[in-house]
């Protein structure tokens, strides 16, 4: 079976890729594991049974099927704070070495600090992140700012959301593996894998212990903003598929 891992940041998918690509010839498993696409022809991609990456979904649309799409998702708020302390948990020489921008900021800016920054391609990030993936370049302009207004741009990405075969969520992992498993005929693994978990923090290589912050009205209120889409998503998608 060909399969496609809509992978969004922070939401669980490491765990599955590292379990999906283990059924898979290397020769066979797509390099790419962000959106750089262009560098493959449509003969190349259709080599591919495997692709996993961070895309949006125009890109996972133009890749030459069929596939078995499968996407992840996270309670927008808890995903945010994840990606920031992940972020933060990597050590000053992980940083400088492979010259992350996002980890640079995040260890240098309080919580608040960073989800207030404009620039350096945080708001791609933390912005209403699953309405902007769902909808694809063609509908976000510079540092991802939507092209749609609120109500249309949600109508879409439900839309979108809707014709991917398997939707997950990270607080329920077990539901998502027995489905994946189902349908793929792959055996359930014993144990689940969690990769790069908060719990990990310190053991892991290139990363250190962190602490996390108070949650203050004023925090709370920032995510409220960047999550205003993400969440009525969100809560519909689960409305939907854990019925």
């Amino acid at each position: 079976m060909r399969i496609a891992l809509f992978h969004i940041p922070k939401t669980g998918g490491t765990s599955l890729h590292d379990f999906l690509i283990s059924h898979y010839p290397e020769d066979r498993i797509c390099p790419e594991r962000f959106k750089n696409f262009d560098r493959f022809t449509p003969a190349q991609l259709r080599e591919y049974d495997y692709v996993s990456a961070h895309m949006d979904y125009g890109i996972l649309r133009r890749l030459p099927g069929p596939f078995y799409t499968i996407t992840i998702l996270r309670e927008p708020k808890a995903r945010i704070l994840s990606l920031y302390y992940f972020w933060r948990s990597h050590t000053d020489e992980t940083i400088e070495k492979l010259n992350l921008v996002g980890p640079r900021l995040a260890k240098k800016l309080s919580l608040l600090e960073f989800l207030r920054t404009n620039t350096h391609g945080i708001p791609s990030n933390i912005n209403n992140l699953y309405v902007r993936s769902l909808l694809g370049s063609s509908w976000t302009g510079p540092n991802g700012r939507l092209v749609l207004q609120d109500d249309e741009a949600l109508r879409v990405a439900m839309r979108n959301l809707l014709s991917i075969d398997t939707v997950g969520f990270v607080e329920d992992m077990p539901r998502l593996f027995q489905e994946v498993t189902q349908r793929t005929g792959f055996a359930m693994p014993e144990e689940l894998p969690w990769a790069r978990s908060a719990r990990n923090f310190g053991s892991e290589k290139g990363s250190e212990k962190v602490a996390r912050e108070e949650i203050t009205p004023e925090i709370d209120a920032r995510l409220d903003h960047l999550t205003r889409l993400d969440r009525i998503l969100y809560d519909n998608a689960r409305a939907l598929f854990l019925r």
